[in-house]
């Protein structure tokens, strides 16, 4: 029987962090800046780097320096959110 790596992270209360994280990204309701130093959120410390180009900044990733969870990549000049370089949706959609 095979296991799905991806989701062995912390079991169903770091996906439902994840996911949690996610939406609220996508919803615009996420403060990123309160993050740039490790906060706690939902159970799960995250900490938030500033994604930059050459122009500026163009979004930010989200880890967990205490946990094995994926990063989460917001480049809000292309309207992008990823879960490990996928698509969140899709990320959460898998089994």
């Amino acid at each position: 029987m095979e296991r799905n790596c991806k989701k062995d992270f912390q079991g169903w209360k770091g996906i439902m962090a994840l996911k949690l994280l996610c939406c609220n990204i996508a919803a615009g309701r996420f403060d990123w800046r309160k993050y740039c130093t490790p906060q706690p959120y939902y159970g799960h410390e995250i900490c938030v780097i500033p994604l930059h180009s050459s122009y500026g900044q163009i979004g930010y990733t989200v880890y967990f320096p205490y946990s094995n969870m994926p990063e989460v990549e917001y480049d809000w000049e292309m309207g992008r959110l990823t879960v490990d370089e996928e698509n969140w949706q899709e990320y959460f959609q898998q089994s």
